[in-house]
């Protein structure tokens, strides 16, 4: 009983146990963790399926665009919230409807934007010793990475910066075009390929003279065009050029050119010493690291190779050598060999080689003749029948050789030896010579005559003549009228005397009147060759000038002298003009070379503030060193934006005094002087920064304010061809300057573009663009509250650097934007 009492309570008690959730709970746990990770499991799968279903239906809705934001979907329980842009609107509006529609979504939310164009499609790969950076925009990562691999292809060993972003909008044809111009890149030395929409440009420094010209001549591909750009050709030193003329009279132009206009100049030389038919083959190259005063040296040394029958002139940096076989005849060669002589100074005799025929051999000494006796006896008189003769020599006989006249056999008399027959009396000299003397040779003919060659070169130290006299009297002739010329200086006498000289040109007129010319000049020579005159030298002042005018003016010359004398060859030195400027005005003083370089410099002073202030008293003095008139109007620029200065040029080179205010006039200036003058004229500048008068009370510290801006932001334009981009240092700089222009409402700006390189030399237009860069800053400082009345708008492209542009800094300082404020 008690044993079944036991099991009964047993039964019972675990009865109750199961009835107690704390007790079969914990038997579910393993239960609901199965059912959560299978949910888990399967939600996953199931959103990432709504997910890749609603991108897919979105993308071929809307259509795809390379380049823009992708379509992404985010997937909450059936939620579905879609981004991204579509080709157009209607494609998104489109691609949203069938998302709605799609089985297992309950909500579509967010939506697709329309893409948008980058305008300008810009792309860039630069590149200089050590990198390449690529820049700008692609359409798609596979572009990208093509570019990448193209640039390591073009420019083995160089670290290649990847910066490409992912952008809608590549024109048609984009890729390709990236690969070509990465191929072209290697062609550079240093330097730039860009795309700009449909525009490419090629910019910076080639790597040969060969590589230069095939990159001026690269062509584009489908709708791309090629735009001028500022390419260079290489720097080469030593810097060198040479003309050969052959026996057939072709001419081969060799070595390098510095510029189209340049290469030009040299072609119209060459014509003009040879015209047609000559064939002229011109192979010459661009490249850069021209000498001084080349084009000079170039038209000299085809003069002089002009006069040769066959020969070489070169030009090997600063040295000039001319080589060849001169003129055939002996006096001529010999008289070119002076003319060269003169025309170079004393140095090129050093420099030139040029071949003549051997002197002609001396004429023989004619042996002596004794002077010719005749002797005619008349025959004896006849005596009469039984008469003795009368011996010969007596003194009978003798009165009867005196007194009787010949008779004929007849024994009738003879006419006398004045009315006989000529032929008569011809046989009796010749019977009578013959019996006196032996038969005499026919006189030699006489020396052939010498052409004149006969040089006087004057200097400080006085007169040298050279070439020949014909005797004494006329030596001491000249040597009298030199001493005129001369003045107080000494005569030095190297004449050499010929007898034979021609008689054309007549040598004391020829002469005395090349003294009196001589006479005019302070140094100089003059020469003459044959009957031809040359003239070469300076005069001290404008009189003297004046006075030789008038001499050479003189017509026919004399002494029956040709050539064509001119003041061509000869200048006034000193020749000087200067030009002083400050607020109360200008003067001017010394000589100008022409009417145009004095209009030119006094409209740059009518369009400035100092007009109706200027003095000029400089004159009109032809004479000028090459390229003053040009360097007068590059200096005038400079003093105009000096506070107060002063301007000397010779032909010494170019001088600039004075005073600024701004620091940045002060390095534009020195630049400018050092560095933007024409070709063979050298500058300095010394230029100040005032202590006094310059305002520095607010709100006048405006122009401090926007010069320190500039120093702080040098950059304010990416490298650019066609197109003003506004980049982010742009943007933060114009930001700061509207800051500062804010402070000086009253005050008027000129807004100031500049460049960083004279493309205008190759054809790219540098000072519209330049122009363009300033409008777009102008534009944005409107749009930030500046007056627009208060900005005025100039573009100077490369003509106001602030460093050299073969400085390495170039490219960033003077690419930029900067502000005057008017005084």
């Amino acid at each position: 009983m008690l044993r079944t009492d036991q099991k009964l309570r047993a039964g019972i008690e675990a009865g109750i146990g199961m009835a107690q959730p704390a007790g079969w709970l914990w038997g579910l746990v393993p239960l609901a963790l199965l059912w959560g990770a299978g949910n888990l499991v399967l939600g996953d799968a199931v959103q990432r399926d709504v997910a890749r279903r609603a991108v897919a239906i979105a993308t071929e809705a809307a259509g795809q665009a390379p380049g823009a934001r992708a379509v992404t979907a985010q997937v909450t329980g059936r939620d579905v919230s879609i981004s991204g842009e579509a080709l157009s609107s209607d494609g998104a509006s489109k691609a949203m409807a069938q998302l709605r529609a799609e089985f297992g979504v309950r909500r579509a939310l967010g939506g697709l934007s329309q893409a948008v164009a980058k305008t300008p499609y810009g792309w860039a790969a630069t590149r200089d010793g050590t990198s390449a950076v690529l820049s700008g925009f692609v359409p798609d990562e596979a572009t990208a990475r093509a570019n990448v691999a193209a640039a390591r292809t073009a420019l083995p060993g160089l670290r290649i910066d990847d910066r490409q972003e992912l952008a809608f909008g590549a024109p048609a044809g984009f890729a390709a075009m990236t690969q070509a111009l990465l191929d072209k890149l290697s062609s550079l030395s240093i330097g730039k390929v860009a795309l700009d929409d449909t525009r490419f440009c090629i910019e910076g420094k080639a790597g040969t003279p060969e590589s230069f010209l095939a990159l001026k001549a690269a062509a584009g591909q489908g709708d791309f065009k090629l735009v001028e750009c500022n390419l260079e050709p290489p720097l080469l030193s030593p810097y060198r050029w040479s003309a050969e003329k052959s026996a057939d009279g072709s001419i081969a132009v060799a070595g390098f050119y510095p510029s189209d206009e340049t290469r030009r100049q040299i072609a119209a030389a060459l014509r003009r010493s040879f015209p047609e038919p000559a064939r002229i083959d011109d192979r010459t190259k661009p490249a850069l690291g021209v000498p001084s005063a080349f084009m000079a040296k170039v038209t000299r040394a085809v003069a002089d190779l002009a006069r040769l029958r066959s020969g070489k002139a070169e030009l090997n940096a600063d040295a000039y050598a001319l080589t060849g076989a001169g003129p055939l005849e002996f006096d001529s060669c010999q008289a070119l060999r002076l003319l060269i002589a003169q025309t170079d100074g004393p140095d090129s005799v050093a420099q030139a080689a040029i071949e003549c025929p051997p002197p002609p051999p001396p004429m023989p000494a004619l042996p002596d003749i004794p002077p010719l006796s005749l002797s005619i006896d008349p025959p004896p008189a006849p005596v009469a029948d039984g008469a003795a003769p009368v011996p010969a020599g007596s003194p009978a006989a003798i009165a009867t050789k005196e007194t009787s006249a010949p008779t004929a056999p007849s024994g009738q008399p003879l006419p006398s030896t004045q009315s006989a027959p000529a032929g008569q009396q011809a046989a009796s000299a010749s019977a009578g010579r013959d019996a006196a003397s032996p038969p005499v040779a026919p006189p030699a003919p006489p020396p052939p005559s010498v052409a004149l060659r006969w040089q006087a070169q004057k200097d400080d130290g006085g007169i040298v003549l050279s070439g020949l006299v014909r005797d004494e009297a006329a030596r001491s002739a000249l040597l009298e009228a030199a001493r005129k010329a001369a003045t107080s200086a000494a005569v030095e006498d190297r004449l050499t005397l010929e007898p034979n000289l021609r008689d054309t040109p007549e040598y004391g007129a020829a002469t005395d009147f090349l003294l009196e010319v001589l006479g005019k000049l302070s140094r100089g020579s003059v020469a003459v060759d044959g009957v031809t005159a040359a003239l070469a030298g300076s005069v001290a002042d404008e009189d003297s000038w004046r006075g030789l005018e008038v001499l050479l003016g003189r017509r026919p010359l004399p002494g029956n002298l040709s050539g064509n004398l001119s003041l061509g060859s000869v200048g006034i030195r000193p020749y000087g003009l200067t030009i002083a400027a400050d607020k109360s005005g200008a003067s001017l003083s010394g000589y100008w070379p022409d009417a145009q370089a004095r209009a030119a410099v006094l409209a740059l002073l009518e369009a400035s503030p100092l007009r109706g202030k200027v003095s000029d008293e400089a004159r009109i003095v032809p004479g000028a060193p090459a390229g003053f008139g040009a360097a007068a109007q590059a200096a005038m620029t400079d003093l105009l934006r000096l506070d107060l200065g002063t301007i000397r040029l010779s032909e010494a080179g170019v001088e600039i005094q004075g005073l600024t205010c701004r620091d940045l006039i002060k390095s534009e200036i020195e630049t400018s002087v050092a560095s933007g003058l024409p070709a063979g004229i050298s500058g300095r500048a010394d230029i100040g920064l005032r202590q006094t008068g310059c305002v520095i009370d607010p709100p006048n510290t405006c122009q401090n304010d926007l010069d320190a801006l500039t120093k702080r932001y040098s950059v304010l334009f990416g490298q650019g061809t066609a197109v003003v981009v506004l980049d982010p240092i742009t943007e933060r700089a114009v930001a700061e300057a509207s800051g500062i222009l804010k402070q000086c409402p009253a005050a008027r700006v000129t807004v100031e573009g500049h460049a960083n390189r004279d493309g205008e030399r190759y054809g790219f237009d540098n000072l519209d663009l330049s122009n363009r860069r300033a409008q777009r800053v102008r534009d944005e400082l409107v749009k930030r509250g500046i007056e627009a009345a208060q900005l005025v708008v100039k573009g100077y492209g490369a003509q106001r650097p602030l460093v050299g542009h073969d400085e390495p800094e170039a490219k960033v300082k003077n690419r930029r934007v900067q502000f005057t404020v008017e005084k």
